[in-house]
């Protein structure tokens, strides 16, 4: 039995944990996955699948997604929708500024906030849907140099709390998956900041190493699928045991 919905919206979708979504959904042949990205020269011969539409949009506009969605998505109900689109930063609280705080909300929450106003139509999701955002770890434990990035991944874990009662009118599961360390892009970005130690100091947080894509990918695909239809409002750490310290 097909346990996945029919159309799914990853953001995110050129790279890490988005990419790899993609890539897993998309062998299932009854799916049909939209992909929201930046860069279409990251996907290579994901672009070939007849079950994949690529959609190269810049998250930050927050106006104009609005108008994408209409545009993109107009006749199409989803059945899955999962934020992935995010950035990290480091930096000293001294630096910090309004502007530089507004840009890393403005696509780790703000972008993912719009496009669930939209979403939480009925002309655009199916009763019964299932919404993840992709938080992490550190937007419950924190780290030094990251207020930024804390505070907004800790945001989404406020909005699937809220939202998960607001939509359970229409069996609307809405839920947060909080990864440790996983080996992308991002995180080698990271690391190239960082001395031998530093890089070192941060394996040795996890008890069962970092991640890989995959580790995390499980957890979301179970979420779309019909066999967590009774799960709702919930944080998901998949972390290595991160947490558990």
């Amino acid at each position: 039995m097909d346990l996945f919905p029919k159309y799914i919206l990853v953001t995110g979708a050129t790279s890490g944990i988005g990419r790899n979504l993609v890539e897993f959904l998309v062998r299932n042949p009854n799916l049909h996955v939209f992909g929201i990205g930046r860069d279409s020269s990251k996907l290579g011969d994901l672009l070939n699948c007849s079950n994949f539409t690529f959609l190269q949009f810049d998250l930050t506009q927050i106006d104009r997604i609005n108008e994408l969605i209409n545009d993109s998505l107009s006749g199409v109900k989803l059945s899955g929708f999962v934020h992935c689109a995010g950035m990290e930063e480091t930096l000293p609280i001294s630096l910090y500024t309004p502007a530089k705080v507004q840009n890393i909300f403005s696509l780790n929450v703000f972008s993912a906030i719009e496009i669930l106003r939209i979403l939480s139509k009925k002309k655009f999701s199916e009763d019964g849907a299932s919404f993840i955002l992709l938080s992490s770890v550190m937007g419950e434990l924190g780290q030094a140099g990251k207020v930024g990035y804390c505070s907004s991944k800790a945001a989404l874990i406020g909005i699937v709390k809220a939202l998960s009662l607001e939509l359970a009118k229409r069996k609307i599961r809405v839920n947060s998956v909080s990864p440790g360390v996983v080996q992308t892009p991002l995180t080698d970005k990271l690391f190239q900041q960082l001395d031998e130690d530093g890089v070192k100091s941060i394996i040795n947080m996890h008890p069962l190493g970092i991640g890989e894509t995959e580790d995390v990918v499980a957890t979301l695909a179970f979420l779309l699928s019909k066999e967590s239809k009774w799960i709702t409002g919930q944080n998901f750490k998949i972390d290595g045991g991160y947490s558990a310290h």
